[in-house]
């Protein structure tokens, strides 16, 4: 399997997405997602908790969710950015199935699927009486438009990759899609519950980076650009009305703005909140709730293993002995996260706890330098996107790597410089214009992207790329858990990135808010359920 540049989003934590709690990579779904429910604000490294229950009656109320980074555009097909997919995922644009707030595979524009003895055709029953926003009616030919446009060469779909094992897609009748891949997919369905298999008709193809027209319970209404989105309840949803009669995201990159604007009751959640160390005022308050969830973020301090400097081995194993990322953890993000010594997360099943491989040894770290050549020490570039959490970190590794002979020279750039410049977006010539970088992945089961050379981190290693095809084509979830745990031990001891910490999920929500859940099994921000009473 050719495994190509596109899967992986980077978060910022403004995206509630895919990230958290649990959609860990079983099968259609995570058997030991975490949960999480309102707390008393402390450090942690676990999570565990349980997923508030959602309003059951329509408040008709509005609300207005604080994010901190927008989307530079609203076409999910064009780019990767996971701002998109908080706004239109399950809540705007629809899949044929969902993941749910425990991390498991269910109905969505599919009302039930059959799958074959051999795991190869996947025969998808559609609901009937659908409407996208504008009127049009969905049927099979929406399901086959789309998914042939993500995979095919009309355009360059961030996550085409995905829909690699995709061999056909056929309307069997108005409300019948059967999907015929060419070697089974462990992941095949997961991924259909995300950007990739997003439903659109085509009609509306044109207008999806200003207009994103789906078939969920909240329709487009307006983006003023560098302030808001606003979405509204679709009146004709074929489903369980929105709870909400209107939503607006507002997007405020300062977290203390942010904060401000929570405690002036100017917005009702906080989705993400990148300054921990100001949750106090509002863990002791009772007008809000604080909670404490977990997500599928591994924070990633990424190495462009393409350089003369980092494609040597023994200078990222050095650095990876220079860095002590506890010391990230309690600094850039106060305590809260969960340490990982690899691309997966605890929930992960086939997780392999590998946080001691490279305990913070300077000494160590100062012998690979002095044996790769650079004894006279060394001077690399960082390019720190917005987050908080990226910069505090910078700032805390630039320190940390000082006292092994190393100069890191920081760059703060912005969310759009970094996604051309780092994580090459574009495809431009002069793109992974890098040498290190921080950002948390959220999308589920991104380790593929080791197995991907073409991907920001350059990474190249054909016995990674061998395992991780095989693995996707392994019915047996032991024998697949089994060869990405040997993908998990390679790409570590050849340390072809840092992992920080696992990303927590901290959110504020004003009191009266009913069914927010913290988790994030998705890269959603799944507001069908959400109601608000205010007091």
């Amino acid at each position: 399997m050719n495994l190509r540049r596109g899967l992986a989003t980077a978060f910022a934590l403004s995206l509630v997405a895919a990230a958290c709690g649990g959609s860990s990579a079983s099968d259609g779904g995570s058997e030991n997602a975490a949960e999480a429910t309102s707390t008393t604000l402390q450090p942690i490294t676990t999570v565990e908790t349980t997923v508030p229950p959602p309003a059951e009656e329509s408040t008709e109320a509005n609300i207005t969710i604080g994010l901190q980074l927008e989307p530079a555009t609203l076409d999910p097909t064009a780019s990767p950015e996971g701002p998109i997919q908080t706004v239109e995922l399950y809540n705007i644009v629809e899949p044929l199935v969902k993941i749910d707030a425990n991390g498991e595979i269910v109905p969505l524009l599919a009302e039930s699927w059959d799958v074959s003895d051999d795991g190869l055709t996947y025969t998808f029953s559609l609901r009937q009486g659908v409407q996208f926003h504008d009127g049009a009616d969905f049927d099979a030919s929406d399901v086959v438009f789309s998914l042939d446009r993500a995979r095919g060469d009309e355009i360059e779909h961030p996550f085409k990759a995905q829909l690699e094992p995709v061999e056909s897609v056929t309307a069997i009748d108005d409300f019948t899609v059967e999907v015929v891949l060419s070697e089974f997919s462990a992941n095949f369905l997961f991924f259909m519950a995300q950007s990739v298999g997003m439903i659109f008709d085509e009609s509306d193809i044109d207008s999806l980076a200003d207009n994103p027209v789906g078939t969920g319970p909240f329709a487009f209404k307006e983006w003023v650009r560098g302030d808001r989105i606003v979405v509204a309840a679709n009146p004709d949803y074929w489903g369980d009305p929105a709870l909400l009669s209107e939503v607006t995201y507002r997007y405020i990159e300062d977290p203390n703005a942010l904060n401000n604007a929570m405690l002036a009751g100017d917005i009702q959640i906080i989705a993400g909140v990148s300054a921990p160390e100001t949750l106090d005022q509002f863990a002791t308050d009772d007008a809000f709730d604080v909670a404490v969830g977990t997500t599928n973020g591994e924070v990633t301090l990424a190495l462009n293993n393409r350089t003369d400097v980092l494609s040597d081995a023994r200078v990222r194993q050095a650095l990876s002995y220079a860095t002590d990322r506890q010391e990230v953890i309690d600094g850039a993000y106060f305590g809260y996260g969960s340490m990982t010594g690899t691309f997966a997360v605890p929930t992960d099943p086939y997780y392999e706890d590998l946080t001691g491989v490279y305990p913070y040894d300077p000494d160590k770290a100062i012998e690979l330098l002095a044996e790769a050549g650079y004894a006279d020490g060394l001077t690399l570039s960082m390019k720190a996107p917005p987050p908080s959490y990226a910069r505090r970190a910078a700032e805390i590794i630039q320190s940390q790597w000082s006292k092994v002979g190393v100069t890191l020279e920081i760059e703060n750039v912005e969310w759009g410089v970094w996604l051309a410049d780092v994580f090459n977006v574009d495809g431009v010539e002069n793109g992974f214009n890098y040498d290190t970088s921080i950002v948390a992945h959220v999308e589920a089961r991104d380790i593929i992207q080791y197995g991907n050379p073409d991907y920001y981190f350059g990474y190249d290693n054909a016995d990674v790329q061998a395992n991780l095809a095989a693995a996707d084509a392994e019915p047996n979830d032991e024998a697949r858990y089994a060869l990405l745990k040997d993908v998990q031990t390679q790409i570590t001891e050849d340390a072809a990135s840092i992992w920080l910490f696992v990303l927590p999920q901290l959110s504020v929500t004003a009191a009266g808010i009913e069914g927010y859940v913290a988790n994030a099994t998705s890269q959603a921000l799944d507001i069908s359920r959400v109601g608000y009473s205010p007091s």
